[in-house]
């Protein structure tokens, strides 16, 4: 890995080379939580470039993909009918973690929803208050319990 000022993040349309790695780690992470098989996966992440979401994000060092976000208007699961848009799919690999990337793909999804005039950014995560998402700024709003596992929904306000 070159470092992280090197790393660039664009669209997962942009670079569909990263798409088999991708769809791999998401299918590893969360393929039984949601119950999706590997062509289920491979298939959310076939975006339409004329919808506006849900639109993927990729990093990338050089040409090697080093982890993944998204922003849909719904996550695998509707935690909270009509509240959109969310932040989900967020993957780094291992051997990539502990050197930022995964806050600047969590900051670069903050972004593009901004530019997209929501807001307010939602996410669903078993990590509550001692969390990434916490230190960038998402707020707990409500615990829900999914197949016996607590899960946060976490909110960022995008505007004042």
């Amino acid at each position: 890995m070159s470092g992280v000022a090197a790393l660039r993040i664009i669209p997962l349309l942009d670079h569909p080379a990263a798409i088999d790695a991708v769809v791999r780690w998401i299918d590893a992470e969360w393929g039984a939580f949601s119950g999706r098989t590997l062509a289920d996966t491979r298939a959310r992440f076939t975006e339409d470039e004329a919808a506006l979401l849900p639109r993927s994000y990729v990093a990338l060092d050089g040409a090697i993909p080093l982890g993944v976000a998204s922003l849909r208007a719904r996550d695998s699961v509707d935690w909270d009918p009509g509240v959109e848009p969310w932040l989900c799919n967020v993957y780094v690999p291992a051997e990539a973690r502990g050197a930022g990337i995964a806050a600047r793909l969590c900051d670069h999804v903050a972004e593009r929803a901004a530019v997209l005039d929501f807001p307010a950014l939602f996410l669903a995560s078993t990590a509550g208050d001692d969390s990434l998402y916490y230190r960038l700024g998402y707020r707990t709003y409500r615990i829900v319990d999914h197949d016996g596992e607590r899960l946060h929904l976490m909110k960022l306000a995008l505007r004042p």
